[in-house]
């Protein structure tokens, strides 16, 4: 498989090798995706984590502030994951045989399954403190779903900084 791999990647890595301007362009990409996306996700993570909303409306206007987050985290996160493909393909014996590299694609891919969770529980926080503030009665429960997202918070904050220490050693051995 390594092989194959390497052969169908080979003319991408010749012209990476061969280009002045090209390394440092998906590196530069590479890592802005990272510091913007990790330091908004980082950002909305401590918001979260410091906060300890009362009533519903200040629930409502936690997870809506989140949830605005979001957009930009992913678009980041994909910009990411398309560099590394194609930082992967321009050496792709060195990563393949790398644990670090596929510590750090694990971490990704933790991140992205709390990301995911965090998400779920974000509508379900949102929805539950709608339908609190709405009806204007004690309704659905806001404080566990809350609880679970500040959960997904610290694993988020954890995944970011692991991914980034990964990162860097991944890029120097």
């Amino acid at each position: 498989m390594l092989e194959t791999l390497t052969t169908l990647t080979q003319p991408w890595a010749d012209y990476y090798s061969a280009s002045a301007w090209l390394p440092t362009a998906i590196i530069a990409l590479h890592v802005l995706a990272l510091f913007v996306g990790g330091g908004i996700a980082l950002g909305a993570d401590r918001r979260v984590l410091q906060s300890t909303p009362g009533r519903s409306e200040a629930y409502l206007a936690a997870a809506a502030d989140l949830n605005a987050t979001h957009s930009i985290v992913i678009a980041a996160l994909l910009i990411t994951i398309l560099s590394g493909v194609a930082l992967f393909a321009s050496d792709v014996g060195t990563f393949w045989g790398s644990r670090v590299f596929w510590a750090k694609m694990a971490a990704l891919v933790v991140l992205m399954l709390n990301g995911a969770r965090m998400r779920s529980t974000e509508a379900r926080l949102l929805t539950n403190a709608r339908n609190t503030v709405e009806m204007a009665v004690a309704g659905p429960d806001v404080t566990a779903p809350y609880q679970t997202l500040r959960t997904h918070a610290w694993v988020s904050v954890i995944g970011w900084c692991a991914i980034v220490v990964l990162g860097v050693v991944v890029a120097n051995i």
